[in-house]
């Protein structure tokens, strides 16, 4: 025995290496586990370990779900998510086709002869090729034609739709509501069958327009009569918020409940606009004609009575219509702390930045630096209030990790 034994006559391990067994035993105590990314042969395997063909060293093989990156699956293109050339040839091919269909819908009842079958079958046969090309798209795998064959699918299949609709109307060229309830629920059906195959928000657009052309004439039918023409603005300004929360609280089940929850966000923005840009230009004709009839005379009076000295409607008009802008205000706003879409913020700030001025326009106020001071004000204590939350949600988000 030498110096370098060890004193209880055992052999000296490695260093890092399993312990010893006790002297005088047939099995060690502990279990030898391979290195981590070792082969490890089966033990039903009869015809030995297997042998790993990457070679001695080289890093285990990424696990499932890891992240990393592996065999593209056979059914799912890794290019599938891109459209590429297609994109453009789908939309320049689009554009001439809607513009033979747009040609076609201007000629074909513009002389005294009726319908003229020339141009007409050219619209015909341009909308009937935009419908086509979307069917065939949208009898592609999904998985297998990826964003290529969602371009395909749908600006052939919407710009198709619309020709579709303004042909119905043309062939027909009759003023009868049944006409409005068929372009317009033909046009809400095929958007409907079109967003099933592709599942793009522009089908979305598509059918938003056809319930308005049926909400409009369902109105015309149902209730111009009763409502009288003694408060237009007003009746207007009620349909398009009414149109406007509908369309956003139904379409919410989407998933491109913003797409829709904005584009008829914008129909009611213009609409509200609309109705105070009018008491506002109302106002201004007014004050012209009332102004002609002070200096020359009754006959002129008589026309600024009948444009109206004071506008020609009255102010609790005015307050009605900045009313329902608010109610759109504020189901934007909630929309936009709901589903964090800047387009609802974009909205919430358009209306009272442009309608609150063209409502002291149509009031003719004569102190616009209160409305002014008094705007300022809320604004102030509104963003105050912001910045306070803010605070408070950074210190909670910050919490758990302090």
């Amino acid at each position: 025995m030498t110096d370098d034994a060890p004193a209880n006559g055992t052999t000296e391990q490695p260093a890092g290496g399993p312990p010893p067994p006790p002297a005088g035993s047939s099995a060690p105590d502990t279990v030898l586990r391979p290195p981590a990314g070792a082969i490890v042969a089966d033990p039903d395997d009869v015809d030995g370990p297997a042998t790993d063909p990457r070679g001695a060293g080289a890093p285990p093989p990424p696990a499932v779900g890891a992240g990393l990156p592996g065999p593209a699956d056979p059914g799912d293109p890794t290019r599938a998510t891109r459209a590429g050339t297609t994109a453009g040839v789908v939309a320049l091919g689009t554009g001439l086709l809607g513009a033979a269909v747009v040609i076609a819908g201007f000629r074909s009842r513009s002389g005294d002869d009726g319908l003229d079958w020339s141009n007409y079958g050219v619209g015909l046969g341009a909308t009937a090729v935009l419908l086509v090309i979307a069917i065939l798209g949208a009898l592609a795998g999904r998985r297998a034609g990826g964003r290529a064959r969602e371009e395909v699918v749908t600006w052939p299949g919407t710009v198709g739709i619309l020709a579709t609709g303004l042909m119905t109307g043309i062939g027909i060229d009759r003023d009868d509501s049944w006409v409005g309830y068929l372009i317009g629920g033909l046009i809400a059906v095929l958007a409907a069958i079109g967003y099933t195959a592709a599942r793009r928000a522009a089908f979305v657009v598509v059918a938003i327009l056809g319930l308005a052309i049926v909400y409009g004439v369902a109105f015309d039918d149902l209730l111009a009569d009763s409502i009288g023409g003694d408060h237009p603005q007003v009746t207007a300004a009620a349909l398009v918020t009414v149109f406007v929360v509908a369309v956003t609280v139904l379409g919410w089940a989407l998933p491109s409940r913003a797409v829709s929850g904005v584009v008829v966000g914008v129909f009611g923005l213009a609409g509200i606009l609309g109705a105070l840009g009018s008491f506002a230009v109302m106002r201004f004709l007014g004050g012209i004609f009332g102004g002609m009839g002070s200096m020359l005379g009754s006959e002129s009076g008589d026309v600024s009575s009948m444009m109206g000295g004071d506008g020609g409607f009255r102010e609790a008009d005015v307050w009605w219509v900045v009313a329902l802008g608010g109610v759109l205000a504020l189901l934007w706003a909630l929309a936009a702390a709901v589903a964090d879409h800047s387009g609802f913020s974009v909205l919430a700030i358009a209306m009272p930045t442009l309608g609150v001025p063209l409502a002291s326009l149509a009031l003719a106020a004569e102190h616009p630096t209160w409305w002014a001071a008094s705007t300022a004000t809320a604004g102030g204590v509104l963003l105050l209030g912001a910045a306070f939350l803010a605070r408070l949600r950074g210190r909670r988000t910050a919490a758990p990790t302090a």
